[in-house]
């Protein structure tokens, strides 16, 4: 798989890379960025974030935003129930999208 932009304005070779941004479209609040480098069809990237402390259903909206391309970023939204924590809930958990 080729990792090379074409930039031709750019002084040398140009990795691809990804942003991952995971914020709340309703409040406008950011919760976790992180820059990726490589990213293929089944990468799985750990992102760390703050749980509000209301109970509830939120809806979580996450970014995809290439750095090197217009027109390839992605969005996903992401439903999660917010429960009353516990020492079982205070595990690692994987979202598959």
């Amino acid at each position: 798989m080729n990792t090379k932009a074409h930039a031709p304005h750019f002084p040398k070779a140009k990795d691809v890379g990804w942003w991952v941004v995971l914020g709340e479209m309703d409040s406008g609040e950011l919760l976790a960025v992180k820059r990726v480098g490589q990213v293929r069809s089944t990468s799985t990237v750990p992102l760390s974030f703050y749980t509000p402390e209301d109970l509830g259903r939120r809806i979580y909206t996450v970014y995809l935003i290439s750095d090197a391309y217009m027109g390839m970023d992605q969005q996903y939204d992401v439903p999660l129930e917010i429960i009353q924590s516990d020492i079982g809930c205070q595990v690692n958990t994987e979202v598959d999208l």
